[in-house]
């Protein structure tokens, strides 16, 4: 029953980061590939199903009392998916800040 559990929490916490990458690049499905800097692999829609998938299985396994209540489970799943997705875009937008905070202080000595 416990597997059941987590694979079922996965399948909706990674589906509910693949909905979020969606809704942050405007519809559009972003597909693994190779960066050149820097060097490595992007791993686009597939590294939010991941991130979905185990935030949703920690959140599972800490906070649902009854695996047999899958509503919980489901709810539980679905929150921890898009928790995971607002700390990701939440980074990204400190860094676009200080990159664009890095750039006024360059114009200004321009």
């Amino acid at each position: 029953m416990i597997t059941n559990t987590l694979l079922i929490a996965c399948v909706i916490g990674g589906i509910t980061g693949v909905i979020s990458h969606l809704i942050r690049n405007g519809k559009v499905l972003i597909f693994p590939k190779m960066r050149q800097r820097p060097k490595g692999i992007f791993l686009g829609f597939i590294g939010d199903f991941f991130i979905g998938a185990a935030a949703a299985v920690f959140a599972v396994t800490y906070l649902v009392p009854n695996p047999e209540d899958f509503r919980t489970q489901i709810g539980i799943s679905i929150l921890a998916g898009l928790s995971a997705e607002n700390v990701l875009l939440q980074k990204e937008l400190n860094i676009e800040k200080a990159k664009r905070d890095g750039l006024d202080r360059i114009n200004e000595r321009l």
